[in-house]
């Protein structure tokens, strides 16, 4: 290869890189906007917009950056519980049969139940699911009564005073039977 092609090869690479560059460099740019929204803000298409209230929903996003677009309050039955730049509140949950509400829904906060008297949740990372508590044989004392948050605890003493019951009873029983036995052989 002449030295005249391999000066022409470095001067058309050097150019690629250079309009490369140029036109990198926008789109680069634009990414940087991606990350450049505030805390206080959300990205709407290439424009960060200031987040609605708690209790709100952008009904229209910014079309000004950091700029707040309309921002429109929950309708009844729905919530946002933080700042946001959701379309739409979220729908407020409901109790299920066996709970009961504790806190109604509002604009802010969702609707909170807990397990009816008589049930308990079957598991703390699930509390839509409360079970009937149970209810301890008679004669076995309750050691912890049933809550909405844990099942009846039953006392083992019952069973323990049972078997003490069963040993002042029939082992003095065996014990003469032994006896009476042993003077038979005799």
């Amino acid at each position: 290869m002449s030295s005249h092609s391999l000066s022409a090869t470095k001067s058309l690479l050097l150019l690629i890189l250079l309009l490369g560059g140029v036109y990198s460099e926008p789109h680069s740019r634009q990414n940087e906007n991606h990350f450049n929204c505030g805390s206080d803000e959300y990205l709407s298409g290439d424009l960060c917009c200031k987040l609605c209230r708690p209790g709100e929903f952008v009904q229209k996003p910014c079309t000004v950056p950091q700029t707040q677009g309309k921002c429109e309050r929950c309708h009844p039955g729905m919530f946002t519980e933080a700042s946001n730049g959701l379309d739409s509140c979220r729908a407020c949950s409901s109790c299920d049969k066996n709970q009961e509400m504790v806190a109604d829904c509002s604009a802010t906060s969702d609707r909170k139940c807990q397990c009816r008297i008589g049930h308990f949740y079957a598991d703390p990372q699930a509390p839509e699911l409360c079970l009937p508590c149970n209810k301890c044989p008679q004669g076995v004392p309750v050691l912890q009564e049933c809550s909405s948050t844990a099942n009846t605890v039953c006392s083992s003493a019952g069973t323990n005073q049972r078997n003490r019951l069963f040993l002042l009873t029939v082992l003095p029983a065996l014990a003469v039977l032994a006896v009476f036995c042993y003077y038979l052989r005799r």
